[in-house]
Parts: C-alpha cells; structure tokens; sequence
C-alpha cells in the first residue's frame, strides 16, 4: 500500500513546475486569478441588470395579473411573470456557481503555491 502511495506522490509532484520556474508560474497564476476576479464582477453586474429587468417587468406583469384575476390574460401574465423571476433566479445561481468556483480555484492555487515553496526549500536543503 505505501508502495502505491509513493508512485502517486511521485505522479502528483511530477506534474507541479520545476522550482526554478516558480517566480514565473507565480505570475502566471496572479494573472489568472485577477483575470478570474475581473470575470467574476462583470458577470456580478450583468446579474444586477438581469434583476433590474425582471423587476420592472414583473411590476407590471404582477399588476395585469391582479386585474385581470379571472381570466386567462391574468393566468397568462401570471406565468409570464413567474417566468422572468424564474429566469433571474436561474442568473443568480449561476453567479453563485461561478464564485464558488473563482473562491475554490484561488485556494488550490494559493495551496499549490505553497507546497512548491516548500518543495523548492527541500531542494535547496538536501542539495547543501
């Protein structure tokens, strides 16, 4: 068991950059994650103009349904409005996918960060 244990350890480091291109894989994973970020508020704000839109049509959407409570135009406004709350709850989950996975991604990094640092000073340890 320890024998697989070491071949995946060895899989899992070989597949991390060499130390001496740490300084260039920090750069590029600053830019990816600012990259990310950056992503991440303009779909913030694309969500925030998605509500705007859901909320001035379902005022009046909601307000026809009301008058017309009988009818089937007021069932029709009912479910055209359900729809575009629908829609922009849909918008907001995906928002909330999406910073989940911009927060997992940063901490992986940070990790895999760490662990070449650290396995860049056992290098420079067992070479003295």
């Amino acid at each position: 068991m320890e024998r697989q244990d070491d071949s995946i350890r060895e899989l899992l480091l070989s597949r991390l950059p060499r130390p001496e291109g740490l300084a260039a894989y920090q750069e590029q994973v600053t830019s990816l994650l600012e990259k990310n970020e950056k992503t991440l508020r303009q779909k913030k704000w694309t969500v925030v103009r998605v509500w705007i839109f859901v909320v001035a049509v379902s005022i009046p959407g909601l307000w026809m349904a009301g008058t017309h409570f009988n009818t089937p135009q007021g069932n029709w406004f009912l479910v055209l409005t359900l729809f575009w709350v629908l829609f922009g709850a849909i918008e907001v989950a995906k928002y909330g996918v999406e910073q989940g996975r911009v927060e997992f991604l940063k901490e992986v990094k940070q990790l895999q960060l760490q662990v070449l640092q650290v396995h860049a000073l056992l290098r420079e340890d067992s070479s003295r």
